[in-house]
């Protein structure tokens, strides 16, 4: 009787999730999707070996957490431990206190009851709209240099289209340039502004541009907006939500992790059309069914408008000395190059001139200087490195780095070959 052969087993991941897995076995090497991740899970194990390392790769303002924030975190706890759960959209005094303030930021009436949806942090904000948006196969345009928003689309099956961004023109959004990657797929646009990690603050023209495309082309816009109000010189902020003909088409998105140094709070929000918001609010439904009361309750304060007014000004004022410290530094080494950020708590030096990937230069960084970066390949920009203003100690922390990059040789490029010959030439023909 003849041998049966074996069946081959069927692939137990599914496909876009198995891709991601490889690709998260290899970040270490390779910085991608999150070397970010990888470089401050080095600098710990550094750190418990003894050396000192300052952290600058998450993006943050602060560590303090507001006291407001902690005190009413605290007032709450028992009462708040021990009552019942929160509405799967969210506590209605935090719902009913953001759609307050969305009105006396940006001039918008917004339906607390139904249009706006409180979630773990920003990331899920934007899983559960792409999970609640996409049809497998839907197509999203995502601008690049840019935060990973590209995994959530291929986790719902989506499909991202990248538009790399020019940074000879400052990572100018050309609504132009976006219009030519729609096709009868697309179904939406995503957009940070304040950019991470670029820390451009788009223009009122900008906006508008993309604006008119997504209503000519029937297209949702996603505005990860979780930097808002985080501009410096008195630059205006303009978001989306200006724009009032794009209301039923738009999804804005925040979080007190930024703005608020909530980040163990894991606490974000969606703003958007009530059918988006309840689509959302299903699959949050059977999956985390909802966000601890505790973690809600504490957040409310935050958004008294006399406190959010002196903390931003205080945290800008904080940020712009440090930001205009640390591009002095920075430019002042040979081979890099740093443009001021208009906005955020980040910088995004080039570094291509030292012929190394963005995550080996990082690493260089946590060995040489004891300081995390991010790695600019977690952000689709290799030629990159990414470091966050947030840290007390960010002073020293760019001090280190501008001593440990002095140290490093230049790779002589093609660009700097023909400079070369250039000056060679006119020196002989004097």
């Amino acid at each position: 009787m003849p041998a049966t052969r074996p069946k081959r087993r069927r692939e137990v991941l599914a496909s876009q999730v198995q891709e991601l897995a490889k690709a998260y076995d290899e970040m270490e090497k390779t910085g991608e999707p999150f070397g970010t991740l990888t470089i401050v899970e080095m600098g710990r194990k550094l750190e418990s070996q003894g050396r000192d390392i300052i952290f600058c790769a998450e993006s943050i303002l602060s560590t303090q957490v507001p006291q407001v924030v902690l005190d009413e975190t605290g007032r709450t706890f028992r009462e708040a431990s021990t009552g019942s759960e929160a509405p799967f959209l969210g506590l209605p005094e935090l719902r009913q206190a953001i759609a307050g303030r969305f009105k006396r930021l940006y001039g918008r009436e917004v339906d607390w009851n139904t249009e706006i949806i409180v979630t773990s942090g920003s990331m899920q904000s934007e899983y559960y709209l792409m999970s609640a948006l996409l049809n497998p196969g839907d197509e999203v345009i995502v601008p690049t240099p840019t935060f990973f928003f590209d995994i959530p689309v291929k986790l719902a099956r989506g499909k991202p289209v990248y538009l790399k961004l020019d940074p000879e023109k400052n990572y100018y959004h050309d609504s132009r340039r976006f219009r030519d990657l729609v096709t009868n797929k697309t179904k939406l646009i995503t957009i940070c502004n304040p950019h991470n990690p670029t820390g451009r603050v788009l223009t009122e023209e900008e906006l508008s541009g993309i604006a008119k495309l997504a209503i000519d082309r029937d297209l949702y816009i996603m505005h990860d907006q979780v930097y808002e109000r985080m501009v410096y010189g008195g630059r205006p902020y303009v978001p989306m939500a200006k724009f009032k003909e794009v209301q039923d088409r738009l999804i804005s998105i925040t979080s007190f992790s930024k703005l608020f140094n909530m980040m163990n709070y894991r606490l974000g929000y969606s703003i958007g059309p009530a059918n988006i918001i309840h689509g959302m609010e299903m699959v949050q439904s059977f999956s985390s069914m909802g966000i601890p009361v505790l973690l809600q309750k504490g957040a409310i304060p935050a958004l008294n408008k006399g406190f959010e007014d002196k903390h931003i000004a205080d945290t800008i004022a904080r940020l712009q000395k440090a930001r205009d410290y640390a591009v002095r530094k920075l430019n002042s080494v040979e081979g890099m190059r740093v443009s001021s950020p208009e906005g955020t708590n980040l910088l995004f030096p080039e570094i291509s001139s030292f012929g190394m990937s963005s995550m080996d230069f990082c690493k260089y960084l946590l060995d040489e200087a004891g300081v995390a970066c991010a790695p600019g390949i977690a952000y689709h920009a290799d030629g990159h490195f990414r470091i966050s203003l947030g840290s007390d100690r960010i002073e020293e922390a760019i001090d280190r780095i501008t001593t440990a990059v002095s140290k490093l040789p230049r790779r002589v490029s093609k660009k700097d070959n023909r400079t070369r010959l250039k000056a060679t030439v006119s020196m002989a023909a004097r």
